[in-house]
């Protein structure tokens, strides 16, 4: 909490011009803070997520005891 404190106090000494350049750079970082998550999928686009994988795989040739972490890493991708 001290380093919440420290950039209040920080902020209300700065210029107009920069608190404007601070927010800007909040925004892009809130952006791209949750842009690297996976959002929380309801049940039609979990669907439609695994429909979309399992279209580009079909037709691949799969080895012999293709399941479990294979399954999922072609559904889900590496990061799981």
């Amino acid at each position: 909490m001290a380093a919440k404190s420290m950039i209040f106090r920080e902020l209300e000494r700065l210029p107009v011009k920069a608190l404007e350049e601070v927010e800007k750079f909040v925004g892009q970082l809130k952006q791209s803070r949750s842009s690297g998550r996976t959002p929380a999928l309801n049940g039609k686009m979990l669907a439609k997520k695994q429909i979309t994988a399992i279209k580009k795989w079909a037709g691949r040739n799969l080895e012999a005891g293709f399941a479990g972490r294979d399954h999922d890493k072609i559904l889900y991708g590496d990061n799981g």
